[in-house]
């Protein structure tokens, strides 16, 4: 009976150790010496994102959110892509970097609601956020824009530079350009303002094309006036990825593209330039891992401070 007791008391103290340790681990690995998380890389796990519609004013808005650790890397698409852009990219980056990864399709692109109002750069945002609130998403972000999206990532760390941790700027459209070519010239550009479509009957129009007639309507003017009030959050680690096959046209185009990159980067403290070699504009889909080390640079960088 004596033996019994005793490995009854020996079992019950080797519970409560462990339980403590298992509480400071637990404490060390939430904590840490930053305000946020990242989680283990999930590597070799299947991760699948959760979509979910949120309202947003009289509008809503689709999200996809694959969830992992307190630091959220949003991805923001290009011109007149959804958040499909991101498909094959956001699970590696999730798996090797442990953050919660988050997409969305922009009013009218996607599963998103198409406005009845006119486009403003700002409600683009402000409806972004306020999703981003509701999903708690809002807190230590690193932003990743590419091309147009590059503007509005711009714009989101401009208005919210508390919450902003980094951000990558992947082959992003830039006022330098705009300012290297013209508006008037960008506006009846085939890539850029002048849509490949005719737009004289709405009504045979799709919600796509609806869509990119609306971003497009006011021309590039007043988008332009809004940028340059704009700055980028001092002290955050900034990556720039260009391509390195030009899809522009003329080469005219093209080296104007390339040196509205290099101009960013030198007006931005800190910020590294980084060339995708192997890619044209779609560096999300033709070399991906270049963006996931760019980020993952960022997440170190973070971790360090």
């Amino acid at each position: 009976m004596q033996c019994k007791q005793k490995s009854n008391d020996l079992l019950r103290l080797l519970k409560t150790t462990v339980s403590l340790a298992i509480a400071v681990l637990l404490f060390f690995w939430v904590s840490g010496t930053t305000a946020f998380s990242v989680g283990p890389s999930l590597s070799g796990q299947e991760l699948e994102p959760i979509e979910t519609m949120i309202q947003v004013g009289k509008y809503r808005m689709n999200f996809k959110v694959i969830k992992g650790g307190n630091l959220t890397i949003l991805l923001e698409s290009g011109g007149g892509n959804d958040s499909n852009e991101w498909n094959r990219m956001a699970p590696d980056l999730a798996q090797k970097t442990g953050a919660t990864v988050v997409s969305h399709d922009r009013a009218g692109l996607g599963k998103s609601d198409l406005p009845e109002t006119p486009y403003d750069m700002r409600e683009e945002i402000d409806w972004l956020w306020q999703g981003l609130k509701q999903l708690e998403l809002d807190k230590n972000l690193i932003l990743v824009g590419h091309s147009y999206g590059g503007w509005l990532i711009r714009l989101m760390a401009n208005d919210h530079p508390d919450a902003i941790r980094g951000m990558v700027f992947v082959d992003p459209f830039t006022t330098e350009f705009v300012d290297a070519l013209g508006v008037e010239y960008l506006d009846n550009h085939p890539m850029m303002g002048k849509l490949p479509f005719p737009t004289t009957h709405p009504e045979t129009l799709t919600k796509v094309q609806r869509a990119l007639v609306r971003i497009v309507k006011e021309g590039l003017g007043p988008k332009v006036e809004v940028m340059r009030n704009t700055s980028v959050p001092k002290g955050i680690p900034v990556r720039i990825i260009t391509c390195g096959k030009g899809f522009l046209p003329k080469p005219e185009e093209r080296e104007a593209w390339r040196q509205s990159h290099e101009q960013m980067a030198a007006s931005i403290e800190g910020a590294v330039l980084r060339v995708a070699e192997q890619s044209s504009h779609m560096i999300p889909w033709s070399q991906p891992d270049i963006i996931i080390e760019a980020v993952t640079e960022i997440i170190n960088l973070i971790k360090k401070r």
